[in-house]
């Protein structure tokens, strides 16, 4: 299981589904910079895409690897955010797409342990938003109908399976704990002749105050919160070759399986979260 290569004829699929709420105006700390929660957000998702983008690059051009889906959600509706607005966009067409650009300073340890900063430009295929409502119920269903269709494509039966990751940094205006964790059950029941549709849900903290949770391996690490208990149930069991890279992470012992979502957490393990979630790109041949 989780073993499949990924071929331009077996792509994999991510869907990044974004909070664009009021609250995510709050500001966090990226890299050397002061930015609102929307803001952070934006950039680590379109550096994650143009990763994705780069690692398709051929002699002969950007080669279709992956299929890339985005679903903002705010005020009291979920919106696509890349390409056509109704579907995956594919890596050589978000490689060619006119979008703004912003310069972002960042620091970069050394071999050395020293650290640098220096300064990238990146793309921005995602715009920050913060408005309204957290329609997380919303963006789920969309997922869900989105990543259900792709898996049904003859051409996806035996690709490594979809992963989606859900950033957000509070609760759900327009579900419960029941419907918010059936949906989900119904993405992760979503699978490929590979595996199942992985879903990881990361929820992003303004400051250091409580309890930090990543990669939690069983409820008893969770505080003392229904919230925290509902996301930890709507994510995936991480498969066994994410393991070494969730420990490094966690740093301290801790047995597998692990379950894909966070609480509390910062924006460098956002960052940390999602480059192990797109792990699968290093399958590619």
């Amino acid at each position: 299981m989780y073993s499949a290569r990924i071929t331009r004829l077996t792509p994999t699929a991510f869907v990044f589904l974004i909070d664009q709420s009021g609250s995510m105006e709050e500001k966090v700390k990226l890299g050397t910079e002061v930015l609102s929660k929307a803001e952070a957000v934006a950039i680590v998702t379109n550096i994650l895409i143009k990763e994705l983008i780069n690692r398709c690059r051929r002699e002969n051009g950007v080669v279709d690897y992956f299929d890339i889906a985005a679903i903002g959600y705010s005020s009291d509706q979920a919106t696509m955010l890349l390409g056509n607005g109704d579907s995956f966009a594919r890596p050589s067409v978000l490689s060619m797409q006119a979008c703004p650009r912003r310069c972002f300073t960042r620091e970069r340890r050394l071999p050395s342990g020293k650290t640098s900063i220096f300064t990238e430009e990146i793309k921005c295929w995602i715009e920050p938003k913060a408005q309204g409502n957290t329609p997380m119920f919303s963006a789920l269903k969309q997922s869900l109908h989105l990543v259900e269709g792709w898996c049904r494509k003859r051409g996806n039966s035996t690709s490594y399976p979809p992963t989606i990751f859900n950033i957000t940094d509070g609760e759900s205006s327009d579900g419960d704990y029941q419907s918010l964790t059936e949906v989900a059950d119904r993405i992760k029941s979503l699978r490929t002749s590979d595996g199942n549709v992985l879903l990881i849900n990361i929820n992003i903290s303004t400051g250091a105050a409580g309890q930090r949770i990543v990669f939690p391996s069983s409820k008893r690490e969770l505080p003392c919160s229904r919230y925290a208990e509902m996301l930890y149930d709507m994510s995936s069991p991480m498969p066994e070759e994410y393991t070494p890279s969730i420990l490094q992470i966690r740093q301290g012992e801790a047995t597998p399986p692990f379950r894909g979502m966070s609480f509390n957490t910062s924006i460098a393990d956002l960052i940390a979260m999602m480059n192990i979630g797109s792990i699968s790109v290093n399958k590619m041949q």
